[in-house]
């Protein structure tokens, strides 16, 4: 599950714009299987069902600033879950305060990508975050 075309994605952020360019810059980089949320608690109920129906989400992108339920909410909640352990959180976010950046890293956060962002910007962080979950599935099978 190397492959950047086999991963399977959820954007939650409560933008549709911002949801739809995402979608289109995955599919841009051969990810098809891309799911969307338009808040936080969407966001949550998604994860818990994919991961019940053993088809975890590889990557999650969390918008801060949502309603219900705040991005950063859903990344604690999660990596304070063993489970969910090699599943790569991204904050995609305007919050482009380095406290904030800070909170999200210290909150567990695998990656942090300030709006707006360039397609060729977020298709090299979606590389990034490739190579971290491949290094993380290869030492889970040590």
């Amino acid at each position: 599950m190397s492959q950047i075309a086999n991963l399977k994605v959820l954007v939650a952020d409560d933008h549709f714009l911002i949801r739809q360019f995402v979608r289109n810059t995955l599919q841009e980089s051969r990810v098809t299987n891309v799911t969307t949320a338009a808040d936080g608690g969407e966001a949550i109920d998604l994860i818990q069902k994919a991961r019940g129906e053993s088809e975890p989400y590889d990557v999650v992108f969390l918008d801060w600033n949502m309603p219900t339920i705040s991005g950063l909410e859903v990344l604690s909640s999660f990596r304070a879950k063993p489970e969910y352990a090699d599943t790569a959180f991204v904050m995609l976010t305007a919050e482009s305060e380095q406290q904030n950046i800070m909170k999200a890293i210290k909150a567990g956060a695998t990656s942090y990508i300030i709006k707006p962002v360039s397609p060729t910007d977020l298709s090299k962080k979606l590389f990034e975050i490739n190579e971290w979950l491949k290094r993380k599935r290869a030492n889970a099978m040590r």
